[in-house]
């Protein structure tokens, strides 16, 4: 989170319409009724500053390190030539583009604009893990990073808040307190000593301190999931209108959810045993050859190290690639249209590994059938996981053999926004409950984590959250209910279904389907949920308005993660 006065979101634009990511947004045909945020008036956040190469006392930005670690003519190249650098892969990442994110910069201004009085704790708060590097940088010299250092800042730290998640900041984190509740919400420890820690024994150092001033050290610790989880474990504490402090609160808990699973690695090690870097920095190129190369283009002679990570971090935010590919000038970050698009594939490649469907049953009841659909989790975390505006839900769709809809229950508009098969509006004015039977379309089974205010509203402003008051995002195998966080990471409404866990199965009651109706159900994904776009629309500052024309420019659309298809009896 990071947060500061309305002052600083003073960098905005007007543009016309259609210009690239920041045109005035226009109803789309078949949507009605179209949603607030569309067409709204007034300033949208500029275009962020150009990058620019920057040091300081600590930290230097990707251009020192990709001296050595981009890919030349031949080095760091897969077996099809593709880059597979360090450098090259991260770039268009979720990390590089972690202080960039449209999304990220809208529910910041919106959490300023609403607690003016909070600029320092949103902004320190936020950008310890958005901007790490100018965090630790500008902390120890009593300040931090602001709104405005991301938006319009030209400084040196600037320049390294816009770099996100960087190379000299995730690799100078010290193997201090990893795993623990002290070390969570950004509590990494970077000492003074320009220690650059790596997977690899007996590093070459002479090269990188004559050149970058860092020297290579070796660090198990960076192969650990525990690395992971200084930044992806939020816990933050909620502060009513009158400044009051609330209880814990588990924002976002993937490293605690991994660790209650088959999959984690801290004690009894299983058969599916893997720490985070083994799914996100596959050893592998896209073809599944082992890769095994010099980890740098230069000194001649570097021995071939293996396992060597890609370092693309693919994830689930396909909605950030697209948006860059929408408009890469407005990032200000070097990167290509192309890249973005490779990086949404990337992601959307790994959401397709997450989870399976299955419909695995369908029978007739008098003049309609019952299809019982399964859904199973194949990641080593919740699905889905991460901040809580995401969610998946399943979309089932019956078409007689002539063609015409006879059921479709999770349906989206042009805004991702659920609707019947007649176009009618099935978004909640809450939220869907957890469901086991489905017999009606406006009815859609969401697997979601939706935390509340103090007074049980839905809560879309970070700083709000007080609880869930829903959350059956699917578990990963094995998860144990009673590890040493299930305090964090318990689910919440689930209680009476009773085939709900790392896979749920769902009926879906259909009447008057003919036989041979043709049964399609999909798992969709989507970033955030459309009424997190409503909500920053009540007060829109700039950057929510940047984040319209972006979501309109390249709309919040689900994606597929799997999709079954059947035939009624």
């Amino acid at each position: 989170m990071v947060l500061v006065a309305l002052l600083a979101i003073a960098a905005c634009s007007s543009e016309p319409d259609g210009a690239g990511g920041g045109g005035r947004s226009k109803p789309k045909p078949g949507a009605t009724p179209p949603p607030a945020w569309v067409d709204g008036k007034g300033e949208l956040l500029a275009p962020l500053p150009a990058h620019q190469q920057a040091t300081t006392s600590r930290f230097s930005t990707h251009d020192v390190c990709a001296q050595c670690h981009s890919a030349g003519d031949t080095a760091l190249r897969d077996e099809k030539g593709r880059d597979v650098s360090p450098v090259g892969t991260w770039k268009a990442s979720p990390m590089a583009l972690a202080a960039r994110d449209p999304y990220y910069l809208a529910v910041v201004a919106e959490e300023l604009a609403f607690r003016p009085g909070l600029k320092l704790t949103v902004e320190r708060t936020c950008t310890r893990c958005h901007a790490p590097e100018a965090s630790v940088e500008l902390e120890a010299e009593g300040i931090g990073p602001s709104f405005a250092t991301l938006t319009t800042g030209t400084t040196p730290e600037a320049h390294l808040a816009r770099e996100g998640v960087a190379c000299t900041g995730c690799h100078q984190i010290a193997d201090s307190n990893l795993g623990t509740l002290e070390s969570f919400s950004g509590a990494f420890v970077i000492e003074d000593a320009r220690l650059i820690y790596g997977p690899y024994k007996d590093p070459r150092g002479d090269f990188m301190r004559t050149i970058a001033n860092y020297s290579p050290t070796y660090g198990a610790h960076v192969s650990r999931s525990a690395l992971c989880a200084t930044c992806h474990t939020v816990i933050t504490r909620p502060r009513d209108a009158k400044g009051n402090v609330g209880p814990n609160f588990p924002e976002q808990t993937p490293y605690l959810e991994w660790a209650a699973s088959a999959y984690a690695t801290e004690g009894t090690l299983g058969e599916r045993s893997a720490e985070c870097q083994d799914c996100h920095m596959p050893s592998i190129s896209d073809d599944e050859v082992e890769l095994e190369l010099a980890i740098a283009k230069q000194p001649d002679g570097l021995p071939r190290r293996k396992p060597f990570r890609r370092h693309g971090f693919a994830g689930a935010n396909v909605a950030l690639s697209r948006f860059g590919a929408s408009d890469p000038s407005w990032f200000g970050a070097n990167v290509t249209k192309e890249e973005h698009e490779a990086q949404a594939r990337s992601a959307e490649a790994m959401l397709r590994r997450a989870a399976t469907v299955e419909a695995r049953e369908v029978r007739r009841s008098g003049d309609g059938i019952e299809l019982v659909v399964s859904v199973a989790n194949q990641s080593g975390h919740k699905f889905p996981t991460g901040y809580p505006s995401r969610r998946a839900f399943l979309h089932v769709l019956v078409t007689a053999p002539d063609g015409r809809v006879v059921f479709e229950s999770g349906k989206t508009d042009a805004y991702g926004r659920l609707v019947t098969s007649t176009g009618a509006l099935a978004e909640a004015k809450t939220f869907h409950p957890h469901l086991d039977v489905v017999d009606r379309e406006d009815l859609v089974q969401i697997y979601e984590s939706v935390p509340v205010d103090n007074q049980g509203k839905v809560a879309h402003r970070p700083l709000d959250a007080l609880r869930y008051a829903k959350d059956n995002r699917l578990l990963p195998v094995g998860f144990d209910r009673r590890s040493r966080f299930s305090a964090y990471i318990s689910p919440v409404g689930t209680d009476a279904d009773p085939g709900w866990g790392h896979e749920d199965t769902v009926t879906y009651r259909i009447p008057k389907a003919p036989a041979a109706s043709t049964i399609v159900v999909e798992l969709l994904f989507q970033v955030a949920r459309p009424s997190e776009l409503e909500a920053l629309a009540v007060r829109p500052t700039p950057a929510a308005r940047r984040l319209f024309a972006f979501a309109d420019a390249a709309p919040l659309a689900p994606v597929l993660v799997a999709r079954a298809e059947t035939r009624a009896p």
